[in-house]
């Protein structure tokens, strides 16, 4: 029995009789940019979140980019964000012509430390070299990051923020306000539609969700080359536009997003109840979070032992992300080394996702966990004239993706 790390094709299935006729609508048309079905899903997208506005762009890079450059970040400008991230992060800041600026995590979660965020920026604000602009919170495998304090923070010190929730459809935050969803607290909250995504396209994707007209209006011209009118430009813009046959895929699987959140839940739940013994650590869900479980991660120092025993039963896993970026070359120019950031650089050290997907089955989550299980067992037996067993890491430079 193959199990696999997500499951696409299942997803498909569901949406093909839909999706189907709307693109023969699509073709008949020639409707391919912009239109009914593009309007359609911003607006509910935007009626699923509970904002005012959401603007569909190429992707999820494209939204943080012109999301920064919308709330005022100009060349020069510092945004603060963590390491542990995939690189669009950091990359959307230096596009943006900012300088990507880190700050350590919560080891138990993997998203932004509260105490490291206020000492960066206390430290930032007595030695007169405040240039901090924004906070870039990345709400990491689908976790809300604590944005009631983040938010408390950047009022503090009058930065806007940013919220990458590329990976956070439908996750959920408990506010003074009662719930509200990952991607709505900040200024403007950021999403990818990547394929793997719990909302996930049949391409790329992207969008942008606000509150602020004025900042829909900024990203909708940003993204349609700076366009006034047909031939009139105000600012040199991108294209980055989401099309129509991806808004057709989007509808479909929006109508469903909730239903498969809930399915990945009982899932992280089952596997929370039968790792309860296994000597490994789940990501942390704290009190007021609701993850949407685009991924489930597991930390263990034998991560890489862990990996090739599921490897070898046919079971698919990943590594997210096993280079913090402060590591990352194309991010070397910032000047940061090993040992700066130690809670990302242990998570990425540690950090295994197990399969999770909405079509995962309880049959194959027993599988997954009796592996891993199994896995551990067989090294804590072994031993070797030294003693116990020890298996090296697997270092950076040679960690798979």
């Amino acid at each position: 029995m193959r199990v696999k790390f997500v499951d696409l094709g299942a997803q498909t299935r569901e949406i093909s009789e839909r999706v189907g006729a709307e693109l023969e609508q699509i073709h008949a048309q020639t409707a391919y940019i912009g239109g009914e079905h593009v309007e359609g899903f911003e607006r509910e997208f935007a009626d699923f979140l509970g904002v005012k506005r959401v603007v569909g762009v190429a992707n999820g890079t494209d939204a943080l980019r012109m999301a920064l450059m919308a709330v005022g970040v100009e060349p020069g400008d510092e945004v603060v964000t963590v390491p542990m991230t995939f690189i669009a992060t950091a990359a959307a800041i230096v596009q943006a012509g900012g300088r990507p600026m880190f700050v350590d995590i919560d080891p138990e979660t993997g998203n932004m430390s509260i105490p490291a965020l206020r000492k960066f920026l206390q430290i930032r604000s007595r030695n007169g070299r405040n240039m901090v602009r924004a906070i870039v919170p990345v709400h990491l495998y689908g976790l809300p990051a604590p944005m009631n304090e983040i938010k408390e923070i950047a009022e503090e010190f009058d930065l806007k923020i940013v919220e990458d929730a590329c990976q956070a459809h439908g996750a959920r935050i408990k506010t003074s306000s009662g719930w509200k969803q990952a991607g709505t607290i900040g200024d403007v909250g950021c999403f990818s539609f990547y394929p793997g995504k719990n909302l996930g396209a049949w391409g790329d994707g992207g969008a942008i969700a606000t509150n602020n007209e004025e900042v829909a209006h900024r990203i909708s011209s940003l993204g349609n080359h700076g366009r006034l009118s047909h031939y009139a430009h105000e600012v040199c813009g991108f294209n980055s536009r989401l099309d129509s046959i991806q808004a057709a895929v989007l509808r479909a699987k929006l109508e469903r997003l909730k239903g498969w959140n809930d399915r990945r839940r009982a899932i992280a739940a089952t596997y929370r109840q039968l790792l309860a013994t296994v000597d490994v650590r789940p990501i942390a869900e704290p009190e007021g979070m609701e993850s949407c479980y685009h991924l489930f991660v597991i930390r263990s120092s034998k991560r890489d032992l862990i990996r090739t025993a599921l490897m070898k039963n046919e079971i698919e896993c990943g590594i997210h992300y096993p280079v913090p970026l402060h590591l990352q070359p194309a991010l070397s120019h910032l000047g940061y080394r090993s040992g700066d950031f130690p809670a990302s650089e242990s998570l990425a050290d540690s950090v295994l996702s197990l399969p999770m997907h909405p079509h995962l089955t309880i049959a194959e989550a027993a599988k997954t966990v009796a592996t891993v299980a199994e896995a551990l067992r067989e090294v804590s037996s072994t031993k070797t004239f030294a003693g116990e067993l020890r298996v090296p890491a697997t270092s950076r430079a040679n960690s798979p993706l």
